[in-house]
């Protein structure tokens, strides 16, 4: 289980990425909201939020249209969701980064098969 203490908002006010202590070793961890999403449905992380008072809401993948989002499970406690936690001020989620943009190569020097025009 992963106990979120953190989160850091994208341009667009949606939750960008989460950061945690896990549980069984200690660590902290911080995932990109793309990487916590495939953690949950793949099975391989639990995540929750914890508030000061000991009440503790899970965290789930939930769906507006095609869109997949990051929630804590409605239980009418305000101070243990998501949107509550500080943003993340220390080491920052790695996401995997594109390949990087490089051109077909291309061919100088010989026309072959091309009329030129006069």
């Amino acid at each position: 289980m992963i106990y979120l203490g953190c989160i850091t908002h994208a341009s667009n006010g949606s939750i960008a990425a989460v950061g945690g202590t896990d549980s069984a070793t200690g660590a902290l961890k911080h995932f990109t909201e793309a990487q916590a999403i495939a953690a949950i449905n793949a099975g391989t992380e639990r995540f929750a939020v914890r508030d000061d008072k000991g009440n503790q809401a899970d965290v789930r993948v939930a769906h507006n249209g095609t869109r997949r989002f990051l929630e804590t499970h409605r239980d009418g406690v305000v101070t243990d969701n998501l949107g509550r936690l500080p943003i993340c001020r220390h080491t920052q989620a790695v996401a995997p980064s594109p390949a990087p943009y490089r051109p077909a190569p291309v061919q100088r020097g010989h026309c072959v098969g091309v009329k030129l025009l006069k």
